[in-house]
This record gives structure tokens, sequence and C-alpha cells, in this order.
């Protein structure tokens, strides 16, 4: 069993199958007493079923964690086993197939315990018990020990296991399951509310300003100076290459949430496949200071995966950064791959919040209020790296915040190193 709603809702009714125990018991005993030492045991063992659950129920009351809940189902079990086997005992001289019935109550609650593991312990502790058990039961009848009724007994009680831990390993794995497909659908569920909050605003505002600027140039292009329609054309231009980007990363984790991308690595010179992907994130840039050092090597990747991991984590840090800050990407080979590492000196991630980075329209408040973007970016990067076989690192501190991003695949040289730095256009 697992969750604490299910290890209680267990016990709790295990509770109940104790008090109809203790009920038939009383109405066994006044109906049919044994007499004697035997009536004196059985009205005991009674007494003690009742005690033992009614401390049971006041525990399960006062159990908050699921670690307390496994244990006190242990000790429960043990209970129960004792309960029984002392009751068989004290039956001996009665109907004794009807009372080494009783027995196969073990493995069969050891199962709704603890499934299979639950059902073979059971099993072990009837055979352990069963021996003293047809000793007393030869000894009273003047008998040898009977070996074909212990293995009868046994056997059935095995069987009991097989067949109840089966039923209930099945059991979990159906849960299991159902849980699973149970938190994706609601994850779904929540992705497309946020998709449809945050990808409405998102889009309004660029398609606003390409809608503006091309009926402005359309009604007002004899009053429009070359410099004033220029500007409204490159507005336009910049609006249009934003929508185009946010397209490319909806139909991205569509594909990834799908399972539907496909990776085509080839050999790729590594240093103009970064350069063009700081040129699609320049328009993100504010007086940054670019610093960019990448080895000449060549890598069997995905070019422009690799490209939309750095355009990505560039554009990132351009908007969570202050302007006229450092922003640093460098490259290198590694014996299984290469590594990129993309840094700045901004204030930082806070540590609460790290969690969240990677999840699908995830945003942090505290570093983004107001700035534009649907959370997808590093959600695209951790999935992109995730399909890659690689791995990113976060290191992120009040002096600066750096990502690292590690892909294997085969590397070799492609000429000498470069080391530069990129000036603003601004």
């Amino acid at each position: 069993m697992t969750g604490l709603g299910s290890l209680r809702r267990l016990e709790q009714w295990m509770i109940y199958i104790r008090w109809l125990g203790v009920a038939l018991g009383l109405i066994e005993l006044a109906i049919e007493p044994a007499g004697g030492t035997s009536d004196a045991l059985s009205w005991a063992l009674v007494g003690l079923l009742a005690l033992g659950n009614g401390a049971i129920a006041l525990i399960l009351r006062r159990t908050l964690d699921e670690a307390g809940y496994r244990t006190l189902s242990v000790a429960a079990f043990v209970f129960d086993f004792c309960i029984i086997a002392a009751s068989v005992w004290n039956a001996a001289a009665q109907v004794p197939y009807m009372v080494w019935a009783t027995l196969f109550l073990v493995p069969l609650e050891g199962a709704l315990r603890f499934r299979m593991r639950g059902a073979m312990a059971g099993t072990a502790l009837v055979a352990a018990f069963y021996i003293p058990q047809a000793a007393r039961v030869a000894h009273l009848s003047d008998a040898s020990f009977d070996i074909p009724s212990y293995i009868f007994v046994v056997g059935i009680a095995a069987l009991f296991a097989a067949i109840s831990g089966s039923m209930a390993e099945s059991w979990y794995s159906q849960r299991q399951a159902f849980q699973g497909q149970s938190l994706k659908l609601a994850e779904v569920d929540r992705l497309k509310d946020r998709f449809l909050a945050v990808t409405s605003h998102e889009i309004r505002g660029p398609l606003t300003a390409v809608i503006t600027g091309v009926t402005t140039v359309q009604r007002r292009m004899d009053r429009l100076s070359t410099e004033q329609r220029d500007r409204l054309l490159e507005m336009v231009n910049t609006q249009a290459h934003t929508l185009a980007r946010l397209v490319d990363d909806l139909t991205l984790t569509s594909q990834l949430q799908s399972g539907q991308l496909h990776l085509a690595p080839e050999w790729t010179d590594l240093e103009p496949c970064l350069h063009q992907a700081l040129e699609a994130a320049a328009a993100k840039r504010e007086e940054h200071q670019l610093h960019v050092f990448v080895e000449p090597i060549t890598a069997e990747v995905d070019a422009s995966r690799i490209g939309q991991i750095v355009r990505n984590l560039v554009e990132n840090a351009y908007k969570y950064t202050p302007i006229r800050s450092k922003v640093a990407v460098t490259a290198r080979s590694v014996d299984n791959g290469i590594v990129i590492k993309i840094e700045d000196n901004g204030p930082g991630i806070p540590m609460e919040k790290r969690d969240q980075l990677f999840e699908a329209f995830s945003r942090i408040e505290e570093t983004a209020a107001g700035r534009e973007g649907v959370g997808l970016g590093l959600y695209v990067v951790s999935q992109l790296i995730s399909a890659m076989n690689g791995r990113i690192d976060l290191a992120s501190s009040s002096r600066g915040t750096t990502f690292s991003i590690s892909v294997p695949c085969a590397v070799k040289a492609a000429g000498e190193r470069h080391l530069g730095l990129v000036r603003s256009e601004s």
C-alpha cells in the first residue's frame, strides 16, 4: 500500500473486522462455551482482541505521517497473527480442519498490507507455527506427527498467498497507473489553462503592433518621412519575428509533449552555429557586454536545436539582467562531447523559485516583472537537452547566474581558438 489515505483506510477496515471478530467470539462463547481452561483462554483471547483493537484505533487517530502508518501496519499484522495462532492453539482439540482454515487469513492479510512480500511472510509464519501445532494435535490424539496434513495446510496457505499476492500486486500496479494518468491529465489541464491565459496576452501585443504599423504605413504613406516609415517597418519586422519565435516554441512544446520530436545530428562547426544563435537573440540586447569564447571544434549535433538552446538562454540573460551588464558565452570540448556555458552578472535566481524554472509556462515573478514572454524558453531548453541525453546545471547567486549545458556527441578539432568581445549595436 502507498499513500496516507490508502494506509489509513486499510487500517480502519481492519479495525472494523476485528470488532466483528470480537462480536462473533462473544456470540460463540455465549451459545456454546468450551468449558474449563479452554473456556477461560477463549474469554481471555476475546478480551485481548478487543483491548488490542482499541489500542490500534487510538494510535491510528494520532498517527499523521506515512512512516507511522507503516510501523503501525507491521505491529497490527503481528498482533493479528498472534491472536489467530493463539485461537488455533486453544481449539486444537476441536474440529482441526475448520480451525486450521483460520490460518489462511494470515497470508491473505499480509497480501492486503504488503502485497506479495506480505503474503509470503504470512505463509512463512503459518509454516513455522504449524509445526508445534501439528505436534500438539498429534499428542492430544495419541498419534504421530501427520506429515501429509502439514504439507497440505502449508501448501494451501502458499496457494492463498500466491493468489492474493498476485491480485494485490496487480491492483497496486493498476492503481499506480491510474494515479499517473490522473496526474498527467491534471497537468495537461493546468498547462491548457496556462497556455490560453498566457499566449492570448503575449500574441495580442505583437499582433496589435504589427496591425497598427501596417495600417499606419498604408493610410499615411504620403505624410510619413522616410525615417518614420523605416522605424515603423522595423517595428513590424521585430514584432513579426517575436510572433514567429513564439509559434516555434509552441510547436516545439507540442512535439516534445507528444513525443514527436526528431533530432537530426550532423557534423557542425560550432562557432558559426553559436554566432548565428547570438545574432537571433540580438533584438533582446540592451547595451549588454557580450563576451564570446568558442573553441574551434566540429561536433556531431543538431545545429538548429543547439542554436535554439543558446538563443533562449542568451535572451533570458538579456531580459533579466541590468543594461550594460556582462553576458558571457563559452563553448569547449570535453572527453565525451561539448559544454556550453551562458553566464551573467545579474541579481540571480531566488533559491525557492529554482524548481519552477524548467516548467512549461512558468515565470519567476520576482525577476520577470514587466518582461514579455510565455515562460517556454527554459522549458524548451531542458526538454531539448533531455532529448539529446545531455545535462543542464544551474549555479546562481547575488553575483550572477550560470547555465552549463553538457551534450554528449562526437567532437573533432576545426582550427584555432577565437576569443573576442562583441560590441553592442547601440
